[in-house]
């Protein structure tokens, strides 16, 4: 855990940011040591702070908080309150979002008036899963927060959710409704986040496409709050714009994991496969690297096809089936918008052309597919048959191996996929 990155970018939390805190362990130090970061940075601004406890520590937090700050002394003058769930969220005993929302309203005036620059809160709304219609309240409460509080109050927030007590689907609703992320240990600006909206009379699925593009378009490298702005030196910068790229893309490859569990590795064993068969070649050390971030975004456009589609126990009907052939699309659509990301957006939309003309979506052949596209191919195959997938038990390695050889000059390019079967996949 990078403790100067984390204050230094909690440090540029504004008035008006919505984030979201996701994590699997209540308490692990990352996480204590984010919200602890928050307080102090909130604190050091002059705005006044309310934490609701949830499934954290609250006596660790505190404990963490003294080493930093006189929390007797910011707990006694009320710049800082500690709450827990019941006396914040549920005073009548059920959670109302639309009471909440007013108290927020209340709450800021308050500090407003007592002198501070701005409002923050925290708290986790987990625990309303309890309820038979606890998601959809959890859902209107976030929608009212971008409705009607950070668009009109100088309010701060970070929300938590333990992504073990939701299911993927849950985690994907509320993914898209936070302009800013926390997750393991790094801050992201949101390439999924979704403007509120009415939904009336509205074509959800084309809407989300729209919204997804339009975000990813604003998200790039000189525009985030999230930089070492001190960092200038040419090959620290450089260095730099490596590790946001990483990050940006590890964002991207966990938030289709996320939609689609049989995704879970995948992305990263066809990046490591395809920066093994680029260094076979003997290919200069930024193709490579352009070769491994394409293989680890390469299916990010599965994330718009339904999820009932993507893991079908069973083969897919033709209209199914030209509805999976439009994820390359969709990822070049999302990816070229960016700045840091363009540069591989060419190679994902050719990771399904063929060698022999006959792959998806251009019908591109041979020469006409870019080198780097040729590799993913033939890693993105390896390791589909090497995994179990709903409709079929993997395959051993040798038969994988065979699958390809016998589909060299027809799928695959002969040339590479000798490479690749000789000098990676034996020793695999």
């Amino acid at each position: 855990m990078n403790r100067e990155y984390i204050r230094d970018n909690m440090n540029r939390i504004m008035a008006g940011d919505h984030m979201v805190l996701l994590y699997d362990e209540a308490n692990n130090e990352e996480n204590i040591y984010e919200l602890v970061s928050y307080i102090i940075s909130r604190i050091n601004k002059n705005e006044k702070c309310y934490y609701i406890a949830g499934d954290i520590d609250t006596n660790f937090l505190k404990k963490e908080l003294s080493t930093f700050i006189d929390l007797e002394k910011y707990l006694n003058n009320g710049q800082l309150s500690i709450l827990e769930k019941e006396d914040a969220y549920s005073k009548d005993g059920k959670f109302d979002p639309n009471k909440m929302i007013e108290l927020i309203k209340s709450l800021t005036d308050e500090a407003l008036v007592q002198g501070y620059n701005a409002f923050a809160i925290t708290g986790e709304i987990s625990w309303l899963l309890e309820y038979n219609d606890g998601f959809e309240m959890i859902m209107h409460y976030e929608y009212l927060l971008n409705k009607e509080i950070f668009t009109n109050y100088p309010v701060s927030a970070i929300c938590r959710y333990n992504i073990n007590k939701f299911s993927s689907l849950m985690i994907k609703n509320i993914i898209e409704v936070h302009p800013i992320i926390i997750y393991k240990g790094e801050i992201h600006e949101n390439p999924f986040y979704f403007d509120v909206i009415s939904i009336d009379n509205l074509d959800i699925d084309e809407y989300q496409v729209r919204s997804m593009l339009s975000a990813i378009q604003k998200y790039s490298l000189d525009k985030s709050r999230f930089i070492d702005e001190l960092k200038n030196k040419e090959e620290k910068y450089h260095e730099l714009q490596l590790s946001v790229l990483k990050n940006m893309v590890v964002t991207l490859t966990g938030l289709l994991e996320i939609h689609d569990e049989y995704t879970k590795d995948h992305s990263q064993n066809v990046a490591n496969y395809s920066k093994l068969i680029a260094q076979a070649m003997n290919l200069s050390l930024s193709d490579i690297s352009k070769v491994y971030y394409s293989g680890l975004v390469h299916d990010i456009g599965k994330a718009i096809i339904p999820k009932e589609i993507l893991n079908k126990n069973g083969k897919l009907t033709d209209e199914e089936y030209t509805i999976v052939k439009k994820h390359p699309t969709y990822a070049y659509q999302a990816l070229v918008q960016n700045n840091e990301l363009s540069e591989i957006s060419k190679i994902v939309l050719q990771h399904h052309e063929r060698w022999d003309g006959f792959g998806y979506p251009n019908g591109l052949k041979e020469q006409e597919i870019t080198i780097e596209a040729r590799i993913i191919a033939i890693a993105d195959s390896f390791d589909a048959m090497t995994s179990n997938r709903p409709y079929r038990k993997a395959f051993t390695k040798e038969q994988a191996i065979n699958e390809i050889f016998d589909k060299l000059g027809l799928q695959f390019d002969p040339t590479i996929g000798k490479i690749a079967i000789e000098k990676v996949f034996k020793y695999i």
